[in-house]
């Protein structure tokens, strides 16, 4: 794996882990890839919570932009210095069948 500080930061120490293997999608990792990736990362954020100091390090992996796997470590210290993933609120009908047909039942 490499860590590289990011080129468009969203706050300093905005640091990218990327897998050397060239892979498009996280989950098309092996098991044992996922997990040498996510040790690299624990490692790499220990580091810059150690070394800067900030209150926790946020994790977001989207994986459209950036068609390499990769892992971006934000440092930060307060709510909000981290883009948020939240979409409008599901209905509740609406979220009954998602979780209906995503434990098979329909």
């Amino acid at each position: 794996h490499v860590a590289f500080l990011a080129p468009e930061p969203l706050r300093a120490g905005h640091v990218i882990v990327a897998t050397r293997r060239t892979a498009d999608y996280l989950f098309d990792l092996s098991v044992s890839e996922q997990a040498a990736l996510w040790d690299c990362v624990r490692v790499v954020a220990e580091r810059l919570r150690a070394r800067l100091p900030c209150a926790r390090v946020c994790v977001s992996v989207v994986g459209w932009v950036v068609r390499h796997v990769h892992v971006p470590l934000v440092p930060t210290d307060a709510e909000g210095q981290m883009p948020a993933l939240a979409g409008p609120p599901l209905p509740a009908a609406a979220a009954l069948a998602l979780a209906a047909r995503l434990r098979g039942e329909r």
